[in-house]
């Protein structure tokens, strides 16, 4: 796991509770980061058997940043598709 995802994992958890989101399948998403990023992506087991050959790529669900303000999260068409409370 992303250590940037360890280190805001309270406020990814709270921002996922205040938008009725996942926060289990969050952190078990796919994990792309940088400095100041982390993006959070959905893996389909059953597509990209190839690897690159397949050019098949990973929806992104959620953009989480961090700005001088504080941490933003940019939901995605995708978030409430990967992310959503299932009844």
């Amino acid at each position: 796991m992303c250590k940037l995802f360890d280190e805001w994992v309270n406020e990814i958890k709270a921002f996922c509770i205040d938008n009725s989101l996942d926060f289990d399948k969050a952190k078990s998403m796919s994990q792309s980061w940088g400095k100041n990023f982390v993006a959070l992506s959905y893996y389909d087991k059953t597509k990209g058997t190839s690897g690159l050959l397949d050019d098949t790529p990973m929806p992104l669900v959620l953009l989480i940043k961090k700005t001088s303000e504080g941490l933003t999260f940019e939901q995605t068409e995708n978030t409430k598709k990967y992310l959503g409370k299932t009844a």
